[in-house]
């Protein structure tokens, strides 16, 4: 190789060797953001507030579509105040520090039979007052309020939702790309013996 080609060789060597520099010390800091990102869209993904909307949109007649519209399926199972009701009662078990929480079996028992008395209850003395226009709807709006709530109440089962986070932050965390150790060497310290 002749001194030019040397040089040049040299120069854009350097060169690489800035870039890949600054991006390794990119990485540092874009990565803890990055992972914070990560923890929000999961912590959101598995909001149970959403299972609320559901409910709520399932009680008016509506479906959410993948692209967030909605689609009229049926009439509203109940009026505005009976959906704000039922919600209300719903909410105090389907909630982010319930489903966070680490509960038994019997605990979960406990508190789905207890919102679901409640809410027979509710059904009950005010179905005429909510709208409600047959009594065998009540049956339809308990299975369309509290199986889901239950699906949620399950998920905070020996903190299977909170390992569950734990565990998907974690493996973001090992799958994001981490900075390389450049390690200078000749020729030989390529290969292992």
């Amino acid at each position: 190789m002749d001194d030019l080609m040397k040089d040049q060789f040299d120069v854009q060597s350097a060169l690489q060797q800035q870039q890949t520099n600054a991006q390794q010390g990119m990485n540092a800091a874009g990565i803890v953001g990055q992972q914070q990102q990560v923890q929000a869209a999961l912590v959101e993904q598995t909001n149970p507030d959403h299972i609320l909307e559901s409910v709520r949109l399932k009680l008016e007649g509506y479906r959410q579509k993948w692209d967030g519209s909605l689609i009229k399926v049926s009439d509203p199972l109940m009026n505005k105040r009976g959906i704000s009701m039922m919600l209300f009662n719903l909410s105090t078990i389907v909630n982010q520090n319930t489903i966070l929480s680490h509960l038994e079996e019997r605990e979960i028992s406990k508190m789905i039979i207890r919102v679901s008395d409640d809410i027979v209850d509710d059904l009950t003395l005010h179905w005429n007052e909510y709208g409600i226009e047959e009594e065998i709807m009540r049956d339809h709006i308990l299975n369309a309020t509290l199986i889901p709530s239950f699906m949620a109440l399950k998920r905070a089962w020996k903190q299977n939702e909170k390992n569950w986070l734990n565990r998907a932050v974690v493996e973001s965390i090992s799958s994001s790309p981490q900075p390389t150790q450049n390690t200078q060497g000749g020729f030989f310290s390529r290969f292992k013996l």
